[in-house]
């Protein structure tokens, strides 16, 4: 980028009220995006998505769980973890079944090939972890879970 260029987009940084530049609502949502994009296409090149990954990784170290339950875990819409679900059922990585008690409630667990499909994708998603945490000390990292867990405290409805 010439000088020219540089200078101008640092002088539009500083364009806008101070409290804006400071504001931490937009550096969360910038880290958040860029940080699961760039997971995702970590993820894309094992031939997986956010969402498979997360089911594996929630259902491997949780365990089996009632799938109502399992969308209350992973923060999303019943109809959205069905969509995936289905797709994971055809690939073999999970199966779905109907308690006896209760003909609505599905116990999803993980198959073999679904914990085997687990244990490929974990190390891309280590590997992705410590390159988001680069640079940051292990107390950093301590600290930063806490404020993190701090903010969404603070946001969660009474």
């Amino acid at each position: 980028m010439p000088k020219q260029e540089a200078e101008q987009a640092r002088a539009q940084d500083d364009v806008g009220p101070v409290w804006l530049r400071k504001s931490i609502a937009p550096k969360l949502r910038l880290a958040a995006k860029e940080s699961r994009g760039f997971f995702e296409d970590e993820l894309g090149k094992s031939g997986v998505t956010f969402a498979t990954w997360t089911i594996l990784a929630t259902l491997k170290l949780e365990g089996s769980m009632i799938q109502r339950t399992l969308a209350q875990y992973l923060s999303i819409e019943g109809p959205t973890l069905s969509r995936h679900l289905e797709t994971m059922e055809r690939r073999g990585l999970v199966t779905r079944t109907r308690d006896g008690a209760d003909r609505r409630t599905a116990v999803v667990a993980l198959t073999d090939e679904g914990t085997a499909r687990y244990a490929e994708i974990e190390s891309v998603a280590l590997r992705s972890q410590e390159r988001m945490l680069r640079g940051l000390s292990d107390t950093d990292v301590a600290q930063l879970s806490t404020l993190l867990e701090k903010i969404r405290s603070n946001v969660r409805p009474d």
